[in-house]
């Protein structure tokens, strides 16, 4: 199974799935969890952040995912995934897929800029690469940076049967 965790750079995506893996690895160790910037830095560090280099790297993370699915593997991915095509293949490629889209406003998470990111001129996503609506979500999440966020992870695991 893979678990499809998507959002806008600081929308909350890699906290959710560390708490999502830690909460699943309680049922079994058979979990695995792909993190996109940490995947980026280990096998794709020849790729910038252009729409192209972001198409490849999307690519790769896909096919990884599909290696550790086919290792019988719960595979948790937090990644940007920018591309509704590849979000369509997901839905085909993966013996069993569950997309989570995790929704914060743009304002607060510039405000935040916890990485960072915001503050660069190009290659943005939420800036000047625009961040389309993921297509046909399982769940979709809205994280107002409070107490509730972490509530949905119930939900998810519910959800997924997992």
């Amino acid at each position: 199974m893979v678990i499809w965790i998507i959002g806008k750079s600081g929308s909350g995506k890699s906290y959710l799935a560390k708490s999502l893996v830690r909460c699943l690895k309680k049922k079994s160790n058979n979990v695995f969890w792909i993190d996109g910037d940490k995947f980026r830095k280990k096998y794709s560090k020849d790729l910038g952040y252009s729409i192209r280099d972001r198409r490849i790297n999307s690519k790769r993370i896909q096919k990884y995912c599909k290696i550790k699915e086919k290792l019988d593997k719960v595979v948790v991915c937090s990644i940007l995934s920018i591309f509704i095509n590849h979000q369509k293949q997901n839905k085909k490629i993966f013996d069993k897929y569950f997309q989570v889209y995790v929704d914060a406003k743009t304002n607060i998470i510039e405000k935040r800029n916890n990485k960072k990111i915001y503050n660069k001129k190009y290659n943005v996503v939420g800036k000047d690469i625009k961040f389309p609506k993921p297509h046909k979500s399982n769940i979709i999440i809205k994280n107002n940076f409070d107490n509730n966020f972490l509530i949905n992870i119930k939900e998810i695991i519910n959800k997924i049967n997992v």
